[in-house]
Parts: structure tokens; sequence; C-alpha cells
């Protein structure tokens, strides 16, 4: 035990030195941008005091954090955002530590530390703060605990992390799902143990259905059956299953999509069927609406396949391995540059990032990808006290729900 020690923590001392290292791109970004019209939504959602909060997109537990976060001192962005950068810090190490418990060496550990701290979806979710930040974080901490020689204690904290997670977003419903099965697959020689193993992993998200319930209908609905205004055809569908994977291609990167997926056969059977189920929704989203899902639902999956793609970046070459490097953060070095001062030339009605500019002073921008009919009114009460329209949204909810 005491020499298989080092092992089970190489190379994570310097995964830990990576993912400190995006931390001074996450706050400078936190502060040289506004919040984003989702952030705003949650914020002026918490505002309201209700214990429930009035949301039925997604489940209470980020309007209950940003609530607390929200009596600190300091610029109300960094107050809100405090959430994404502690959350993707600590998902960022949780990657490395899942492809070092997948079985990676050092160098492939430090692979998984700069995709999951570096990578374009990591860096935007380090500084703007929505559910998934804590959706992903308990994803990772369950993968964690649940190697194949966990224990009772570490089937309780996986447990307990699904529990936080379900209240964050639905989506760690089937991933719980798919964690309990594999626990019934691969304990089949004591199956009494299996059961409970997997009833326990059930219950932490079952113990949440209660304030699922709005959440649940609403994303149901929206990821299966709301089409685009112009139908349903199979062309469609197949430009929809395109942009799914060019999203996630440019995301997370092309050679690391590419190395985690070959590798993933080498993956434990529970983080597999959580990177293969998620797929198969999206691609099922994606088909039976003929509209691409959103770049985020695959996040979940992404932690397994960077983690698996550690493996594969063992077997490279120094060269090939800075090769991958550069094509994970170049991208984000312009993408986070343009972010904070704007000087790509794309129009503003293409420019995902110009929904973070203007709330404040103007001028709007309200033809900004991404706004939401309720965004507007809820930037309007979080940067001037304007909080009639977004009452008036969120009244309009309840008599609705």
């Amino acid at each position: 035990m005491i020499a298989a020690a080092p092992r089970r923590t190489e190379g994570l001392l310097a995964a830990a030195l990576v993912v400190a290292a995006a931390l001074p791109l996450h706050v400078g970004l936190a502060l040289l941008t506004e919040l984003s019209p989702d952030e705003a939504y949650y914020l002026s959602a918490a505002r309201r005091g209700r214990v429930v909060p009035d949301l039925v997109d997604h489940p209470p537990l980020l309007p209950w954090l940003l609530r607390l976060g929200d009596h600190l001192a300091g610029p109300i962005e960094l107050r809100v955002r405090l959430w994404a950068i502690v959350f993707s810090a600590a998902t960022g190490l949780a990657v490395a530590a899942l492809a070092r418990r997948f079985g990676a060496k050092r160098e492939g550990v430090l692979i998984a530390a700069w995709v999951g701290s570096w990578a374009l979806l990591p860096t935007a979710g380090g500084f703007i703060t929505t559910p998934d930040g804590a959706a992903l974080l308990a994803v990772a901490v369950a993968l964690l605990a649940m190697d194949g020689a966990a224990r009772p204690r570490d089937v309780a904290i996986a447990a307990a992390a699904l529990f936080a997670g379900a209240l964050a977003k639905v989506v760690v419903l089937p991933i719980a799902l798919g964690l309990a099965l594999a626990e019934l697959w691969t304990g089949r020689a004591n199956r009494r143990r299996a059961s409970a193993r997997a009833a326990a992993l059930l219950a932490g998200p079952a113990l949440a259905l209660p304030l699922l319930g709005p959440s649940l209908r609403f994303q149901l609905r929206h990821a299966f059956t709301q089409t685009a205004s112009a139908g349903w055809s199979p062309a469609l569908a197949a430009s929809a299953l395109l942009a799914a994977a060019s999203a996630q291609a440019l995301l997370w990167s092309p050679p690391v999509l590419w190395l985690g997926a070959r590798a993933l056969p080498r993956v434990p059977l529970g983080p597999r069927l959580v990177a293969l189920g998620l797929t198969i929704l999206v691609v099922v989203s994606a088909i039976a609406r003929g509209v691409p899902p959103e770049p985020n639902w695959w996040a979940p999956a992404a932690l397994v396949v960077v983690a698996a793609a550690a493996l594969g970046a063992d077997a490279l070459t120094r060269g090939a391995r800075r090769a991958v490097l550069l094509a994970v953060v170049a991208p984000t070095l312009i993408a986070a540059a343009h972010t904070a001062w704007p000087f790509l030339p794309l129009r503003r009605s293409a420019d995902p990032t110009a929904r973070l500019h203007g709330w404040r002073r103007g001028p709007e921008p309200v033809d900004a990808p991404g706004i939401g009919a309720y965004g507007p009114a809820a930037e309007r009460c979080v940067y001037h006290g304007d909080c009639s329209e977004i009452d008036s949204y969120f009244n309009d909810m309840d008599a609705h729900h």
C-alpha cells in the first residue's frame, strides 16, 4: 500500500499548478465583462427571496448559491462569478484525478489538466456562472468515488454528490442511472451488494425529485419535442447532428476527442456508460428536433472523454503532446482576448461574446445570440434597478406552472 500511494497521485501536483494557472484568466474575464443575460436572470430569481426560486428551466441550487454570494462585498460580477471560478478549478483538478484513476501516467494527467481547465468550454465555465458548473463538479466527484474498490463511504460520497448535482441540473438523473446500471453489471458475483450500491446511487438524486418536477418537464420538452420554426426534415436533422459535432470539436479540440474516443474502451464501465449514454441522448435530441443541441449538454460526457484522452496522450511523443496543447490553448487565448476586448471582425448578431458587454451603459446588445426573452429585462433589473419587467415575467411563469 505504501509503495502504491505515490502512483495514485502521480502528476496531480503538477496538474494542480496547471489548473491554478488558469485562475487569473478566469478572474480577469469575470471582471472585464458584464453579467450574461442568463446570469442576470438567475440572480433576479435569487433576489426575489423565495425558498424555491421562480424558475422552471433549472432546479434551485444555483439561485440559492447566488443568494449567498450576493451578501459579499465587491463588484457584482465577481460576487456572481465566484461560484464559476471555484467550481471550474475543482472540476479541472477532478478531471486530472480521474485520468490518473483510469491509469494515465504523469504526462497524460497533465494533458487532462490542461484540457479540463484551458479548453474553450472550461474557460467559459470558469467565469460565467451557470447550473452546469455545480453539476459537472458533482458528476466528477461521483465518478471519482465509484472506482472498482469503492467502499461504503465512497458510495455515500457519490450519492451525496449526485443529490447536489441533481439540484443543479436534471441531466444528473440519467448519469446516476448509468452508474447504477454499471454497478449491477460489474457486481453480478455479489448481487445483494451490487443492488445495495446501485440503490444508494439512485437514492441521491431521488431525494431531490420533489424540487425537480418543473425543470424535468421543461427540459424533456426542450430537449426532445421543440422543433425548428421550419418544422422537421431529414436534412435539418443531419444538419443538427453536424452542428453538434462541430461545436464539440471547437470546444474540446479534435485531437482530444480523437484520443478520448480511441481510449474509451479502456475506461471502467460506469464512466463509459455516462459518456455513451449522454452521447446517445444528444444524438436523439438533434435528430428528433432538427435543431442543434446546446453545446453544454454533452459536457458531463466530455469529462470522461478528456480523462480517457490522457491514456492515449501517454503514448504520444513530446512534440505530439505539445501540438495537442497548442490546439487546445491557442483558440482559448484568442477567444479570451476577444471576449475582454472585442477585436475579431464578427457581426454582433453572430458574436456570442457580445452579450457580455453593453448592459451597464449601453447600447444594449439585444441582437446578440443567446439573449432570450427574459435577458434584457433581467439585465435592467440587475444594472439599473428596474425590475418591473422581470417581475412580470416571473409572475406570469408562476401563473402557468
